[in-house]
């Protein structure tokens, strides 16, 4: 037994996480469910694992995102004390440390907002979002949900 992560797309729906490849086919955005699961008895910690590889996915116009928007994050969690969600930048920006709490969300868009935005606005690292886990055991989980906006620039 050992720690299952897996990730189920809502948009583009069963996507198999290979580029379209049509010129002008991509997303304006995606969404997805992540989930970790330790089924066994021990608990392997997740260091800056890649939960969103931009360089896979296509905007509108068929370019692979320079960037990232996180609009929606929800998530529950048991057991883990540490949960934080970073843009994979020359010193990682934070999107969000869901550490020390069982559930929540954060709609970045409520009331008008325009979301979470990337602020790096070069090419400095990957753009990839990651997250970092710590503090599991037996049996505990977690599951994402997070809508992301796709930015060619």
């Amino acid at each position: 037994m050992a720690t299952t992560v897996t990730t189920n797309w809502i948009y583009p729906p069963n996507w198999d996480s290979n580029p379209p490849e049509a010129t002008n086919s991509g997303w304006k955005r995606v969404e997805f469910n992540r989930t970790m699961i330790v089924s066994g008895t021990t608990f392997l910690n997740e260091t800056d694992a890649i939960v969103l590889d931009i360089s896979q996915l296509r905007c509108n116009n068929g370019s692979v995102p320079t960037r990232t928007v996180v609009e929606y994050i929800s998530w529950k969690a048991y057991g883990l004390t540490t949960i934080l969600l970073e843009w994979d930048r020359a010193g990682h920006h934070v999107i969000a440390d869901l550490s020390g709490a069982d559930q929540g969300e954060f709609d970045f868009c409520k009331g008008g907002g325009g979301g979470m935005v990337d602020p790096s606005g070069t090419p400095d690292r990957t753009g990839n979002i990651l997250i970092t886990t710590a503090g599991g055991a037996a049996l505990d989980t977690y599951n994402l949900h997070m809508r992301v906006r796709l930015k060619d620039r």
